[in-house]
Formats: structure tokens, sequence, C-alpha cells
């Protein structure tokens, strides 16, 4: 990657994966994990941070580490800064290296529900609903609590944690076994791969990155093959 002057906005949750991954040039600026639940919020933040880097005016390149997330990066666009971001529905190809893989995993089992690092630190699973745990699930007591975890992982049948090879994986076994035990559901690890990040981060970009020109704004439209994909 040519570009001296580089940024990256990242999910909270895809950052421990990449964090001694990051070339020198780009500075990274994480976003908080929260926000991919409410699209529009999420939207509304890039836009917001895009439009300081534009008065910046200091980036030749802004790279998204984030998919079509639920529209979430629809309308985005820099004035003054070519943005690359990769070509895929969210972020589960992220860790999976590819969306290939990710279609084949969801053509061998597609009622997975998705493990790493990030969504258990961040609380971000079903086990914390049904626990109360979760931010939203807090007001709620135990039994309703339950039930709404139980209606959300009804359709699953599988369990799978990521392993990136990037940290020491035993501390979120114990707790993915735990959510698989809870919901009477398999357990699998399934090797993960930051492949598609670290091409993000030093191309060459090829069909599975969008490259927008400044001025050129992201639509659903560029994201249309790989839409079916999502879950």
């Amino acid at each position: 990657m040519e570009q001296k002057n580089a940024v990256l906005l990242i999910c909270e949750t895809l950052a421990p994966e990449i964090e001694d991954k990051v070339p020198p040039n780009v500075e990274a600026k994480v976003i908080e994990f929260g926000l991919h639940l409410f699209p529009k919020e999420l939207n509304r933040k890039l836009r917001d941070i895009l439009g300081a880097l534009d008065r910046e005016g200091k980036r030749d390149l802004i790279l998204l580490g984030y998919g079509l997330c639920s529209e979430g990066v629809v309308g985005l666009k820099s004035e003054k800064s070519r943005i690359v971001m990769p070509k895929t529905d969210d972020c589960i190809a992220l860790f999976l290296g590819s969306t290939e893989v990710y279609k084949k995993e969801l053509t061998k089992d597609p009622g997975t529900y998705y493990l790493t690092k990030g969504w258990i630190e961040h609380g971000e699973d079903p086990l914390s609903i049904f626990t109360r745990q979760h931010q939203w699930t807090r007001k709620y007591d135990d039994r309703t609590a339950q039930w709404v975890a139980r209606e959300i992982m009804k359709n699953y049948t599988r369990i799978a944690l990521i392993d990136t090879g990037t940290y020491e994986l035993s501390p979120y076994v114990a707790y993915a076994k735990k959510v698989a035990e809870t919901f009477e559901l398999r357990f699998e690890i399934i090797p993960g791969s930051l492949f598609m990040l670290e091409k993000l981060f030093h191309g060459p970009w090829d069909e599975n990155y969008l490259v927008l020109e400044p001025g050129e704004e992201i639509t659903k439209e560029m994201f249309l093959p790989n839409i079916k994909t999502g879950i």
C-alpha cells in the first residue's frame, strides 16, 4: 500500500484480532461494538468520523473494517480520500478469512451461531441475555430474560468458536461450551483466518473489496453478489 497517510475504522470486536498487524503508516480508530445492533447509529457515527477526517484533509486512504453490516455503511463517502473496504455482508467473513469460506460454512451448517473473543468479551452473546448480563436485558426478571434468549436461539443448532490463532483460546472455549450447553447445541471450534483483513491493509485489492474514489458513495447494490450469504 503506497499511501502514507491512512486511517483504519474498525469495529471493537475485530480490534483484538489485528492489534499487532496494523501497518505503522495506518492509524486505527476503534468504533464501539454495541452500534452493530443499531445500523442507523453506526451509520451516523461513521459519517461523523468521515466528515471530521475530511475537515482535517490529511488522509490519502480510509480503510473500513466493516461489511455491509445491516446497511450501516450505506450512504457513506469521503470527499477527499479513497475508501477501501471488504465486499462482504458482515464481520463473520472477516473472521473466517473470505466470503467463500463463509458460504461453505453456511451451506454445511446454516444454523450456526458464531463466537469470537470480541463477541464474548463485550457481552454480545445469548448467554449474556440468558443471565441478564446483556445491557438491554438487565431490566427483565430471570424468567423473561431466559425466554428472550431461548427465542433468539431456537433455530440454531451449533455454536462455533472461531480460532484465528491470534490469542490463547482456552478461556473462550470454556465460555463457548457453556453457551452450547445452556441452549443444548453442538459445539465446535472452527479455523479462522485474518487473510481478508491483512489484504485490506496491504493490498492488492481485488473483486472482494470495494474501492471508492473521493466523493463516491457506498450503495447497497455494490454488495449484491454477496447479500444472500448473510445470517
